[in-house]
């Protein structure tokens, strides 16, 4: 090796140890670490019972154990444990009683970042206990929740017979009265009704839509809108006042309230004969969901009349141009809103087509 070489070679080298030696000697950055896939614990659990199933609900865990935000769509699903409350001090031991996937939770129900899960078939009078974990997709599980308890006890009958029937912005329901607990045995004691709705099949929203219970069997729900569909369920309760204990849904049942008020009859109606024509107007109506009007016309007074208008109009004045000269007709004019209803006709008016003068 020749003495450039030597030089070079020597160059490049004190280069490489300067570089290794000041990236050394730099700023250290913190070494990246994934987030936990453990989500934090289930928070607060909802139970109650009615007669012997219980409900259960509990909000979506929304961070893992870090802290750090979890995607709702990470988690994998929920394992439910339940265990036997004796009247000992042993431990409670929890088994594992239910598994739901968030893909397919069925026959648990996801709303609103909410879990709801029912557990049927317990024993009257035997306390039971649940623990909830969190699962997610990469594996992690969440510590247990805090325990929640229930004791199942006997109720009253759920109603029967449910029914409703939708008429113009209102719902009419109506159900058999209960007079009796769910083991048939006879019951003489305070029975109100509960009524729950929903704008969604197979949910409903767990606030009443009265405000008290009901002492009749019959409800009148008027703040529905028309041609939106409702869906109900009836509870029975045993107390005036809260904490109540309900019975068991009465079902499920639907209605759809519609428009079938038809608008005042028009006023006002003037018909004017003119040659080869008649030409009619009339005052406005002032319904809000008015549609328009129709014309009837007929050679008899009030008999046989025929439409002149295949759609309702949206103005005041109509001019009948298929008209015999000397030929007098009768017109009535109705109101028509936007569900189709139609009001009764106006007050008949008459008028005879004029014939064209001969000025020769």
């Amino acid at each position: 090796m020749n003495m450039r070489s030597t030089r070079y070679v020597l160059t490049a080298g004190l280069a490489i140890i300067l570089f290794l030696g000041t990236a050394s000697c730099g700023r250290k950055t913190e070494p990246l670490t994934p987030d936990s896939p453990r989500p934090e614990a289930v928070g607060t659990i909802t139970a109650v019972t009615r007669d012997t199933t219980a409900f259960l609900s509990w909000r979506i865990p929304v961070r893992n154990i870090e802290g750090r935000d979890m995607d709702p769509a990470a988690f994998q699903g929920f394992s439910i444990f339940r265990a036997e409350i004796g009247r000992d001090r042993k431990k409670n031991r929890y088994k594992q009683v239910a598994e739901i996937s968030m893909a397919h939770p069925a026959p648990a129900e996801i709303k609103d970042g909410a879990v709801f899960w029912n557990d049927e078939h317990l024993n009257y009078g035997q306390a039971y206990g649940y623990r909830i974990r969190a699962i997610s997709l990469r594996g992690g599980t969440s510590a247990y929740s805090e325990e929640v308890r229930v004791t199942p006890l006997l109720s009253l009958a759920s109603p029967k017979n449910l029914s409703a029937q939708g008429a113009d912005s209102r719902i009419l329901l109506a159900w058999d009265s209960v007079s009796s607990r769910t083991d048939g045995s006879l019951y003489d004691g305070f029975v109100g009704y509960n009524v729950y709705r929903e704008t969604e099949k197979g949910r409903i929203d767990e606030t009443p839509v009265n405000k008290e219970p009901l002492r009749t069997n019959t409800f009148i729900d008027t703040s529905v809108v028309n041609s939106k569909t409702y869906y109900y369920r009836v509870r029975a309760v045993d107390s005036p006042a809260r904490p109540w204990k309900e019975s068991l849904d009465a079902g499920e049942v639907s209605a759809t309230p519609r428009d079938f008020t038809p608008p005042e009859r028009p006023t006002g109606i003037t018909v004017v004969p003119g040659v080869g024509r008649v030409f009619l107007t009339w005052n406005e109506n002032k319904e809000r969901d008015l549609a328009g009007y129709h014309i009837y016309r007929s050679t008899k007074s009030n008999r046989d009349r025929e439409r002149l208008t295949n759609m309702p109009i949206n103005r005041t004045t109509f001019s009948d141009e298929a008209v015999e000269a000397g030929t007098t007709y009768y017109y009535a004019v109705t109101a028509v809103d936007k569900a189709g209803n139609e009001s009764p006709p106006s007050s008949e008016q008459k008028a005879t087509a004029e014939k064209l003068m001969n000025t020769r």
